[in-house]
């Protein structure tokens, strides 16, 4: 039996980079399901991350054809909750409890290890809240693969630009394994 990854994919700029990501994965035979939030579906389509992985993409926490709700469902033989790109957003939803869309409630209901790979404006990173953020989810478990340094979409430099995408699928792995 495959391993099964799910792709959390929050809204950033970066999220382009989360196909390579699910495509790597795939062809490594892991079996990968991606869940977008609402705004990371304009970045993204889940048509191509369905056509990347092979298995449905997850939008919404509301869908007809699911017997369960979305959440729990999704957790099943979960080996590992992959969140990679992870805006300040989804950062502080998970770090407080706030389980508002399908995303942020499937944190909450994994038992596997979970790996987020934060991508955001350098003031963002370096912002006091974010930190705290990072902090708690370090204390409570989590691996963060920390954003390197250099130009970000916007203009701004400073860290803050999604990790390679290699560095997140290696320490993804590993996290498996353990």
């Amino acid at each position: 039996m495959k391993s099964k990854i799910i792709l959390g994919i929050s809204s950033s700029i970066a999220a382009y980079k989360a196909c390579d990501l699910a495509r790597m994965l795939s062809k490594d035979a892991y079996d990968v399901f991606c869940v977008l939030t609402h705004n990371a579906t304009h970045l993204v389509t889940p048509l191509t991350l369905q056509t990347l992985t092979g298995n449905p993409v997850y939008t919404t926490s509301f869908a007809l054809e699911w017997r369960e709700m979305g959440h729990i469902e999704l957790k099943d033989n979960a080996q590992l909750l992959l969140v990679a790109p992870a805006t300040a957003n989804i950062i502080g939803k998970f770090a407080n409890g706030i389980a508002d869309d399908l995303l942020s409630t499937t944190f909450l209901s994994v038992n596997c290890p979970v790996v987020i790979a934060p991508a955001m404006n350098p003031n963002m990173w370096n912002h006091k809240a974010v930190q705290e953020n990072i902090t708690k989810l370090k204390k409570w478990g989590a691996i963060i693969v920390e954003p390197e340094t250099g130009l970000v979409a916007c203009g701004d430099e400073g860290q803050g630009r999604l990790a390679s995408i290699e560095s997140i699928y290696n320490i993804a792995i590993n996290a498996i394994r353990k």
